[in-house]
Formats: C-alpha cells, sequence, structure tokens
C-alpha cells in the first residue's frame, strides 16, 4: 500500500509537471507571437517614420527651390518695370517738341483721366482697407472680452459653493470675479473704440453700434466692498447678462466685418479693372507717339 501510494503520488506530480510545462509552452507560444507582432508593428512604425522624414527633407528642398524661383522671378519683374520705365521715359524725350494729331491729343487725355480714376480708386481702397483692419482689431478684442466674463462667471461659482467653507477663498474668488470684469470692460470699450474708428473711415457699416455692450456700475464693486450670497447670486446675473450681450455683439461685429471684406473685395475689382484700363490707354497713347516720331516729314 505504500508503495501504491507513493506510486500516486509520484504519478499526480508528474502530471502537475507536464501541466506546468504545457502551459510554459503555451505561454512561450503566446509570448512569441506577441513578440513577433510587436517587431512587426515597430518595423512598420520605423518604415512609416522614415517615410515622414524623406517626406519633410523633400519638402524643405522644394520649399527652398520654390523661395529661390520666387526670388528670382521678383527680380525680374522688377528689372522688367525699370526697363519699361526707361523706355516711357525715353519716348517722351523723343516726343518733346513734336506736335501731336488729334488720335494722339485724345488718347494723351483718356489716359490723364484714367490715371486720376485708378489713383481715386486705389486711394478708396486703402482707406476701406484701413476700416477692416479696425474691424479685426475689434473682433479680436471682442473674442478677448467674451474669454474674460466666462472666467469671471467660473471664478463666481467658486465664490459661490466656497461660501461657509473658508474666507480666503471666497475673497480670491470674488477679487478675480472683479479682475476679470474689469478686464472684460476695458477690452469691449476698445472693441468699440476700434468699431468706430471703422464706422468713420465706411459709415455704411450695418450696425454703428455693434461693439457696444452695457456693462452695470455695480459690477464694478459689489462683489467685493459688499460680499454675501445674495450679492454673488445678483453678479452672477449680470455676468451672465454681460455674457449674453458679449455674444450678440460678437455676431454684429463678426456680419460687419464680413460685410466690409466684401466691399473692400469689390473695391480692389475695380481698381484692377481701372488699373487695365488705364495700362491699355497707355498703350494705346505708346504706339500714336511712337507713329508720329516714325512719320515721314515732307
Amino acid at each position: 500500500k505504500g508503495a501504491e501510494l507513493s506510486l500516486e503520488n509520484g504519478e499526480k506530480k508528474l502530471r502537475k509537471a507536464e501541466n506546468s510545462s504545457i502551459r510554459k509552452l503555451v505561454s512561450r507560444d503566446k509570448y512569441d507571437i506577441k513578440v513577433e507582432k510587436w517587431r512587426e508593428i515597430t518595423q512598420e512604425d520605423r518604415k512609416a517614420l522614415k517615410y515622414l522624414h524623406e517626406e519633410l527633407d523633400t519638402r524643405k528642398r522644394n520649399r527652398s527651390s520654390a523661395q529661390e524661383a520666387l526670388e528670382r522671378a521678383k527680380k525680374q519683374v522688377a528689372a522688367r518695370n525699370q526697363l519699361d520705365k526707361q523706355r516711357k521715359v525715353l519716348l517722351e524725350q523723343a516726343f518733346q517738341g513734336l506736335g501731336g494729331d488729334a488720335s494722339e491729343a485724345y488718347w494723351a487725355a483718356e489716359r490723364n483721366t484714367l490715371r486720376l480714376v485708378y489713383e481715386e480708386s486705389m486711394k478708396r481702397s486703402d482707406e476701406q482697407t484701413k476700416a477692416l483692419r479696425h474691424l479685426e482689431k475689434a473682433k479680436e478684442q471682442m473674442a478677448a472680452g467674451h474669454d474674460r466674463l466666462r472666467r469671471a462667471l467660473n471664478y463666481n461659482t467658486v465664490d459661490l459653493f466656497s461660501r461657509g467653507r473658508g474666507d480666503l477663498l471666497s475673497l480670491y474668488a470674488s477679487a478675480q470675479t472683479n479682475q476679470r470684469v474689469r478686464e472684460a470692460k476695458q477690452l469691449h470699450e476698445q472693441a468699440q473704440s476700434s468699431f468706430k474708428d471703422a464706422v468713420e473711415i465706411n459709415p455704411d457699416i450695418p450696425d454703428a453700434q455693434a461693439a457696444k455692450i452695457n456693462f452695470s456700475a455695480f459690477l464694478s464693486f459689489t462683489n467685493i466692498f459688499i460680499d454675501g450670497l445674495v450679492t454673488d447670486i445678483v453678479v452672477r446675473r449680470k455676468v451672465n447678462k454681460a455674457i449674453h450681450e458679449s455674444a450678440m455683439a460678437q455676431k454684429r461685429v463678426n456680419a460687419a466685418y464680413m460685410h466690409q471684406i466684401s466691399f473692400c473685395a469689390e473695391l480692389k475689382a475695380d481698381a484692377n479693372q481701372n488699373r487695365l484700363n488705364l495700362d491699355r490707354a497707355e498703350e494705346a497713347l505708346e504706339r500714336e507717339r511712337v507713329r508720329l516720331i516714325h512719320q515721314p516729314v515732307y
């Protein structure tokens, strides 16, 4: 019996060892599979990274080549414009002292008129571009002011929930609320000034009071000097109202900004068309003067 029990225990240990070995082999196979998969993923990532580096290098080389080509083109255009100016000056000098006929006089008058029209259109386009820059500045200031109001509301929320838990935290939140409201008020006043400058240049901008927001004087001092639950609730309502007015003002300023962009595009197109008309008139005048210079004298 002792031998049988010993044999039985030996068989159990053998089965246990076999099972353990099998589990280890399976685990090792799984581990090897995972390692092989990770190795493949790593190789793919390395290939992708290498491709991205090559693409980046190619783009850098192309960018430098494009920049060099652009610089060469600019130099060629400048040289061509300089030669064109010299040619026109020589033509003017050669034509001095010669009498023009009716055709030459017509094109000279047409050239002078179109030049005035072109200069006036460019002047107007530049002025409206200044108005567009003022509106863009007002748009940025309005967005910054709206962000300050959002932060003030967050600090007011902290102030409400910290009530009764710590006077220092409540006082800090109240101070930050007041500070953000003052900053928002200042930014909105700057936006209103920028919008006013744009309206002075272009009175046709829709909604001349687009950037105007009414900040209650209650917000400027109450939250610190009369600190309390009721005061915090009232301040929260006032800040929410200011946020709503700020959002509406932002929409109006954005609408005015888009209107000015369209207006500036129309003026730029008119100026370009006037420039084309002026170039045609100058070419026609040049042809007439060349004809008169080469006209035989009897």
